[in-house]
C-alpha cells in the first residue's frame, strides 16, 4: 500500500471492498474524531454521540462490499449520513412510549378482545423461552440494553467487551427473537 496519507478515500473504500481491514481501520481512524464532534456537538453526551458514530462506521464495513459512495465524495456522504443518523436518534427519542402496564384498564376494555390476557401470557412465555435459549452472555447483554436501558459504551465497560462486541451479541439475540418468536398467539 501506498503511503496512509496519500490514499484517497475512494482507494481505502476499494481496498475495503476487497476485505482489507487495515484500509477500514486508515478510514476509520480518519473520520472518527471529526464525526465524533459533531456528533457531540448536537446530542451533547459524549457516549451517546461516540454510539452514533459507531454504529455509523460499523454501517460503513457491513456495506463495504456495495458501493457505498457511488458519486465519488465520501467525506460529504459520511457527513450527510451522520447528520442522518443524528436526525434519526432525535427522531427516536422523541417518541414517547407507555408501558402496557401503565395503561388504564377502563382505556383497554373495549378494545381488547376477550381471550387478550391468554394470549399476552401465552406470548410472554414464548419470549421468556426464547430468551433463555441465549448464551448467558448474549442474555445478559440484552437484558442491559432493553430492562436497564444501558447503553452500548456502558455495557462494554460494565463488562469487560468492546463495543462491537456487545452490538454483535444484541444483533444476533435481537434477531433470534424476532426470527423464533410466534406473535399470532
Amino acid at each position: 500500500m501506498k503511503i496512509v496519507k496519500e490514499l484517497s478515500d475512494q482507494q481505502l473504500l476499494e481496498y475495503c471492498r476487497t476485505g482489507n481491514d487495515k484500509a477500514f481501520d486508515i478510514l476509520f481512524r480518519r473520520y472518527f474524531r471529526p464525526l465524533y464532534q459533531l456528533s457531540l456537538k448536537y446530542v451533547n453526551h459524549p457516549e451517546t454521540a461516540e454510539e452514533l458514530v459507531m454504529d455509523l462506521l460499523m454501517w460503513v464495513w457491513e456495506k463495504r462490499k456495495t458501493d457505498i459512495c457511488p458519486e465519488g465524495n465520501f467525506s460529504a456522504y459520511i457527513y450527510k449520513a451522520m447528520r442522518n443518523s443524528i436526525i434519526s436518534f432525535f427522531r427516536k427519542k422523541t417518541l414517547q412510549t407507555e408501558t402496557i402496564d401503565l395503561l388504564h384498564e377502563e382505556t383497554l376494555s373495549d378494545s381488547r378482545s376477550a381471550d387478550h390476557d391468554y394470549r399476552s401470557k401465552e406470548l410472554n412465555a414464548s419470549f421468556l423461552q426464547k430468551l433463555e435459549e441465549l448464551s448467558p452472555q448474549r442474555r445478559t447483554v440484552y437484558q442491559m440494553s432493553r430492562e436497564e436501558e444501558m447503553t452500548y459504551p456502558e455495557i462494554a465497560r460494565k463488562l469487560n467487551l468492546s463495543k462491537n462486541t456487545v452490538k454483535s451479541h444484541m444483533s444476533f439475540s435481537l434477531s433470534h427473537l424476532r426470527e423464533n418468536l410466534d406473535t399470532t398467539v
